[in-house]
């Protein structure tokens, strides 16, 4: 069981696979939660070398958060393992889960 409990006004990331997306709690009831996704935009660029799909990070990008109002809004239910999922995603389903922090990762070797 989890203990993250969003707030409106709480920024929180949503894991999708390997890729983490940054968002804020725009709307909340006792089962479910929605939110913005924030607009990104890369501070430094990822320090890489040729290998994989698209190449070997060496250092991840650094990225600047902004909101961005005119984003469209998930909706995320709270599930009976206390998790956060997004609204018609499976249970067993990896990704699309609602977590604590505010942070983007973008998976170049995927």
């Amino acid at each position: 069981m989890t203990s993250f409990n969003p707030q409106i006004g709480d920024q929180c990331n949503w894991a999708l696979w390997t890729d983490v997306e940054p968002c804020t709690v725009v709307g909340r009831t006792s089962k479910s939660c929605k939110v913005r996704v924030n607009k990104t935009e890369i501070k430094v660029a990822p320090k890489m070398e040729p290998g994989g799909f698209a190449g070997v990070v060496l250092e991840p990008a650094q990225w600047r958060i902004l909101d961005d109002l005119e984003a469209p809004v998930y909706t995320f239910t709270l599930r009976a393992s206390g998790l956060w999922k997004l609204q018609g995603s499976g249970i067993r389903e990896r990704g699309n889960v609602l977590r604590a922090g505010h942070r983007k990762v973008y998976d170049y070797g995927f």
